[in-house]
């Protein structure tokens, strides 16, 4: 599970209250730079008639040489782009000097985009990664209690089982205890009865009472037999009884699952709805972006259409992305609403500790996260660290709930390589830890199994399987 990154997010989910800035709300940039996020930092504007260097003075050339000393910072990278987006947003009229005078005589020329401002696609598009975050995160806390149910029904069929089972054993006891009973039953007529008047009058005198206590030896048996029979037969009715309580109980199970499944499906289909919004959103930026940069290039003004061509690159960078999103959530939610509701299945076995779990991470990267799977081809969250750990010889259940109480908690400060690494209060997103910061982890829908630095500000705690 996880969650899609706004400005000043370091991950996927993962906000970095550090990294965001107070004063950057409304004119925020929400251009994804392919690295670490970076503070989005309001756009200055130079106020109408305010002093500028002139080209050749010392000034511009000691900016000149800063600026080239430090492009090849990422971080600075990342900033230069964002001013020149709030450069594009604000418009000619900031634009001071002479190259605002000519963007602003060739503006009424210029082919400017009328259906909506720059300004409100990049506020669309703020609010609707903040909801397809939100959403991501709900269907997270959905998928680990889709998880957690499934355990259960697991439970209530080898209930099921076993009490069918007891079923069986009962039937049998009854029908062994009646044909001893009807045997018993033959025997005591062949013998003529159990009237003692009846043997001692007939046949030898002699032997009268010798026949009397085998014909009452023959009743006791009889008796135990027919308490046998009534003992069994108590017994099945109570193993039916049980049996069709567990099969209720698992029919419940199986009730809630579809609920729960029905419900992810949902909100599958409003978080691929969102991607393509993203998608068709930042084609509009796109659009825009481009259509400044050709107005600023008839007007001569390089700065402005630099700035337009790079917020058009990414724009078109996000776009490709959202798209490559859109069609991995659109494969993971056809594969979810094809795939059966079954019990939790039981880990793969293997062996080797830590370090084969952390190679065998390795090995799924790049595969698509969907909801409730548990290998080979996808996974969720808690489906990946199972199967890692199962091919390491520790048996994880598909639940982050009880994969936290399966194992040793370690800190922060003793995690090592293969530890579990949990994340937000309800414990709904876990990891492996891989060292150096990092962790691999399979995100949320329309995402694949990646690896990326652990979300410091959400981590609860690790936990070490097998120790």
């Amino acid at each position: 599970m996880s969650s899609v990154p706004t400005e000043g997010w370091h991950s996927v989910g993962e906000p970095d209250p550090e990294t965001r800035h107070p004063s950057a709300v409304g004119r925020r940039v929400p251009i994804d730079l392919g690295g670490s996020a970076e503070p989005v930092l309001p756009i200055p504007r130079q106020r109408p008639g305010g002093s500028n260097p002139r080209p050749g003075s010392p000034k511009v050339a000691a900016g000149k040489s800063a600026a080239h000393a430090n492009v090849a910072d990422p971080k600075v990278a990342g900033l230069i782009v964002l001013g020149l987006a709030g450069i594009l947003l604000a418009g000619p009229a900031t634009v001071a000097g002479p190259a605002g005078s000519a963007w602003a005589a060739h503006a009424p020329s210029a082919t400017w985009p009328k259906s909506q401002s720059l300004a409100d696609v990049q506020d669309e598009i703020g609010r609707t990664r903040a909801k397809l975050d939100g959403s991501a995160r709900q269907t997270a806390s959905a998928t680990e209690a889709f998880n957690a149910e499934r355990i259960r029904l697991a439970e209530a069929e080898r209930a099921a089982t076993a009490a069918a089972a007891r079923v069986d054993r009962a039937d049998r006891a009854v029908r062994e205890a009646a044909d001893q009973h009807r045997g018993l039953a033959v025997s005591a007529d062949r013998a003529g009865g159990f009237a003692q008047l009846s043997l001692l009058l007939t046949g030898d005198p002699r032997r009268a009472l010798d026949r009397a206590g085998a014909v009452d030896a023959l009743a006791r048996r009889q008796r135990v037999a027919g308490t046998g029979l009534r003992l069994a037969r108590r017994d099945l009715t109570e193993a039916r009884r049980s049996a069709d309580a567990a099969l209720v109980g698992k029919k419940k199970i199986v009730a809630d699952l579809a609920a729960r499944k029905r419900t992810i499906e949902a909100a599958a289909d409003e978080q691929r709805g969102l991607l393509q919004r993203l998608e068709s959103r930042y084609a509009e930026l796109e659009r825009q972006a481009r259509a400044r940069q050709a107005a600023a290039q008839r007007a001569r003004q390089a700065a402005a259409a630099a700035a337009a061509a790079a917020v058009a690159r990414q724009a078109a960078a996000e776009r490709a992305r959202y798209r490559q999103e859109s069609g991995v959530a659109a494969v993971a939610g056809r594969a979810f609403v094809a795939a059966p509701i079954t019990a939790a299945a039981a880990a793969p076995v293997g062996g080797g500790g830590a370090a084969t779990a952390v190679r065998e991470a390795y090995a799924q990267l790049g595969k698509p996260y969907v909801w409730g799977a548990e290998g080979p081809g996808t996974f969720d969250c808690s489906g990946l660290t199972q199967w890692v750990w199962g091919k390491a010889g520790v048996a994880l259940s598909h639940y982050t709930g009880s994969q936290w109480d399966e194992g040793r908690r370690v800190s922060r400060a003793a995690l090592i390589p293969g530890d579990l690494v949990f994340f937000y209060p309800d414990l709904d997103h876990v990891g492996i830890y891989v060292g150096s910061g990092k962790m691999i982890h399979a995100p949320r829908t329309g995402e694949v199994v990646r690896v990326e630095k652990v979300w410091w500000s959400s981590f609860q705690g690790g936990i070490r399987p097998g120790a």
